[in-house]
């Protein structure tokens, strides 16, 4: 019997130091670096550039002083980092470039955003003649500890906003923004759950696991079947029809389709699952909504 109990006691300590190791694992492998962006006044109304059809990419315009050219960057929650494409600015003179850093200054609206330590993230050649010059990704790094509108409405962004808008101030739920990720809670199918918003996932309403997506789907649903190409990885979706509402406190949204995807990275799903996440909401289950996202006392709004 007391052998019985060492080995039992041997297999409880194995679990709970490889669950405590998983946990630190995660938690540094999903840790942002600290913030380099300095951030400057409000932006007033910046206009949102959709690319498809679908309004599969939100774009937002910027300006470099001094220079006449209008550039893009993908407005993306889902990125801990603004970006820059390396092929895509090697020809922009206010961007200086040095050891896989980029140093600049640019605006967003009137907002002025500026680093010597601009991520790069490495592309191949592009098509120099394309008539909107996508030159980056602003990242979630733009929001920690401002406030932030997204009015789908009207097709523009609000960064670095003053004040709580009226519309919204009696709406605020809390959320988390950790490592710098929009996790909101939400009701479905009567459990409480955790939905993960990400900007750059526009095309999609919601995005889930297999597991779950066989479960929420329509029985009798057609399954749309694409192949799209998310930086490196070739993704495949499955897309299905589904009547299934989410609730955020006092407003309820309609899922008309949801979608699982096969492609995504282990890391990707790892973070997920690792953070109790149902999925990741994208841009197109809130077109007809506005969102007040207050990283400064992690409260947002759905109007």
């Amino acid at each position: 019997m007391k052998l019985f109990k060492k080995i039992a006691l041997g297999f409880l300590v194995i679990l709970i130091l490889t669950a405590i190791a998983g946990y630190i694992y995660f938690d540094q492998k999903f840790t942002p670096e600290k913030n380099y962006l300095t951030v400057k006044n409000e932006s007033g109304n910046i206009p949102i550039t959709w690319l498809g059809n679908d309004k599969n990419v939100l774009l937002l315009p910027i300006h470099f002083s001094g220079n006449s050219e209008t550039y893009y960057l993908q407005f993306d929650t889902g990125s801990a980092y603004t970006v820059f494409y390396s092929q895509s600015i090697e020809d922009i003179r206010e961007i200086s470039i040095d050891n896989e850093q980029a140093e600049t200054s640019f605006f967003v609206g009137k907002t002025e955003i500026s680093s010597d330590q601009f991520k790069i993230y490495k592309t191949n050649k592009d098509d120099k003649s394309d008539s909107i010059k996508i030159i980056g990704t602003l990242g979630a790094d733009v929001l920690e500890d401002r406030k932030t509108l997204i009015n789908f409405r009207e097709d523009l962004v609000v960064l670095n906003v003053s004040s709580i808008p009226a519309d919204f101030r009696n709406k605020l739920i809390d959320f988390k923004f950790k490592k710098r990720k929009i996790i909101i809670p939400g009701i479905l199918k009567g459990e409480q759950r955790k939905f993960l918003y990400d900007s750059g996932t526009s095309a999609f309403e919601f995005l889930t696991y297999k597991e779950e997506w066989e479960k929420l789907k329509l029985k009798n649903s057609k399954v749309k079947i694409e192949k799209s190409k998310s930086w490196n990885n070739v993704l495949t979706t499955y897309t299905a029809s589904c009547d299934q509402n989410i609730e955020f406190d006092h407003i309820k949204i309609p899922v008309k389709e949801l979608t699982y995807v096969e492609g995504f990275s282990n890391a990707q799903f790892s973070l997920m699952k690792f953070s109790g996440m149902s999925g990741m909401l994208g841009n197109k289950i809130f077109l007809d909504k506005s969102i007040f996202i207050d990283c400064s006392d992690h409260k947002i709004a759905i109007n």
